[in-house]
């Protein structure tokens, strides 16, 4: 299984920043279904969390 991560900053002091691993989502079953979904559920999470900005989001095999 595949899983979408973020790289999230703070908007307010943009040079802290942390790895998310969004639970709101089941993982994927192969790369290119994250890849294809990954931009929009960035802007989802971005809008759910507004003091945080999405750096950077990859697609990784699942860590256990």
């Amino acid at each position: 299984m595949i899983e979408l991560i973020f790289v999230v900053c703070l908007v307010s002091s943009p040079d802290r920043c942390t790895v998310e691993r969004p639970q709101f989502q089941e993982p994927f079953v192969n790369a290119m279904a994250c890849s294809r979904t990954g931009l929009f559920r960035a802007a989802e999470w971005a809008e759910q969390h507004p003091k945080y900005t999405v750096r950077r989001w990859k697609c990784e095999p699942r860590q256990i």
